[in-house]
């Protein structure tokens, strides 16, 4: 049977998220985001280091300078694998857009707070 579960072929899986980590072992460019929808926002249930990691995606004209977003800032992407939603690649920074995570006392859990800046 052939793979249809691809970016272009069975749909465009839009996603914003919030940065984690951005310390790449590889040194590329990747972080770890936990994407709004997508990931709870119980780190007990979802460890950031349990995050995949999303590749920056550079634009076309030959420019490799990069900088890793800062920590809880928000990024938009699509993943490459549709659905699977384990290939994240992330596009932009959607200025001015941070998460602000509390811990929330009365569930034991922790959750995020949304803050435009």
């Amino acid at each position: 049977m052939e793979n249809t579960n691809f970016a272009g072929k069975d749909g465009f899986i839009w996603w914003v998220g919030a940065i984690e980590n951005r310390a790449d072992p590889l040194g590329i460019g990747r972080c770890q985001v936990r994407i709004f929808g997508w990931h709870t926002s119980n780190k007990l249930k979802l460890p950031k280091d349990d995050l995949p990691w999303a590749h920056p995606m550079y634009p076309l004209n030959s420019s490799r300078t990069f900088s890793a977003p800062q920590l809880n800032e928000w990024v938009v992407g699509f993943f490459l694998d549709g659905e699977s939603a384990q290939q994240p690649v992330m596009m932009g920074i959607i200025p001015g857009m941070k998460v602000t995570w509390a811990k929330n006392y009365k569930n034991h859990m922790n959750d995020y707070k949304i803050y435009i800046h």
